[in-house]
């Protein structure tokens, strides 16, 4: 590469540069401030003009670096759901099976603990053997520090090293509300169903459809936190940069577990089924996959290294982890 092409090539990196400072600013309104926030307010943060910002807002979206403003329903006793991991013989084939089952909300074909992972509205008897299965706990989502994956790997080691089971403390950062109903209507699914994975959509639209009132929409929007999980993700180099990982965790220590891991820039979620902590998460292509590790390099302390030490440390008791291949959502 001759120097003229070394100045272009650090030209480039310019722009993008810039750019990924603003698809974080944006994760960060979304995620701080209001998720149906205004493009106006957006546009004054980025110092641009609310057409430009709402141009760089889908831009961070389509390109993966910014989810849109999402909600997921709380385990209440009336909107409990339930998880099945299990190892079937032909996971493809039972996979298709339950594509047309609208008892199921969400089934993946997975490699590793369970080949395949199924989201119903109600317990059945699956084919398969069951590696786990209960009703889902509320998830808990992870804020996504402003650091690199070497600093988070830093911070992580830190913690370990200083952890002291003997001080730790249970904080409850999971939430469970199985007894508990709450005053949710077929006018509250609807809505549900249509803010579901975009909490910005526009109103005038949802309500003409469902014939739904401005005050009921409103007092549905402030009712979300009692009723919903409200989150946004953010992916420092884009989303499909990473692996969707998800890691199951035998422990008695959930809440430092899940501290610790909350250090990942990947925006990971929690959730628990039976006795089990589950981590989903999005992990450098090389995290889990390099075999050639520098034991002394700390930005190569992925997570096999880190899962051996928590297990030596007694924080772990088993661990398992299998990655998605595929997956089918149904917004039911």
């Amino acid at each position: 590469m001759n120097l003229l092409q070394e100045k272009k090539g650090e030209r480039n990196k310019k722009p993008l540069k810039r750019r990924k400072v603003q698809y974080r600013t944006i994760y960060d309104l979304f995620w701080v401030g209001n998720p149906r926030i205004y493009i106006k307010s957006i546009a004054s943060k980025l110092h641009v003009d609310p057409r430009t910002a709402s141009g760089i807002v889908r831009e961070a979206i389509d390109l993966g670096y910014v989810t849109n403003p999402q909600i997921r329903r709380r385990s209440h006793a009336n909107m409990k759901e339930y998880i099945y991991f299990l190892n079937c013989k032909d996971p493809l084939e039972t996979y298709k099976k339950y594509s047309e089952d609208m008892n199921v909300v969400y089934h993946a074909v997975m490699i590793g603990f369970a080949n395949l992972m199924i989201i119903s509205k109600e317990k059945f008897n699956p084919e398969g053997e069951i590696v786990v299965e209960g009703y889902r706990s509320d998830y808990h989502f992870a804020y996504a520090p402003n650091h690199s994956w070497e600093k988070s790997m830093k911070n992580v080691q830190k913690k370990v090293q200083t952890f002291n089971a003997g001080e730790y403390e249970p904080e409850g950062t999971i939430k469970t509300r199985w007894e508990k109903p709450i005053l949710w209507d077929d006018e509250d699914e609807k809505l549900f169903r249509e803010f579901k994975y975009d909490l910005r959509r526009p109103f005038t639209k949802i309500m003409r459809k469902h014939l739904i009132s401005t005050t009921k929409i409103y007092q549905w929007f402030e009712r979300l936190p009692e009723t919903c999980t409200v989150f946004t993700r953010y992916f420092p180099e884009g989303a499909s940069s990473y692996d969707p990982f998800l890691f199951m965790f035998d422990t008695d220590y959930e809440d430092f577990i899940i501290d610790l891991f909350s250090e990942l820039p990947t925006s990971p979620y929690f959730f628990k089924v039976s006795d089990k902590l589950f981590l989903s998460g999005r992990m450098p292509k090389e995290s889990l996959r390099k075999v050639d590790l520098d034991m002394t390099n700390i930005a190569q302390l992925h997570i096999p290294l880190l899962i051996r030490e928590l297990k030596k440390k007694g924080v772990l008791r088993e661990e398992a982890d299998a990655i998605f291949r595929y997956s089918w959502v149904k917004n039911l």
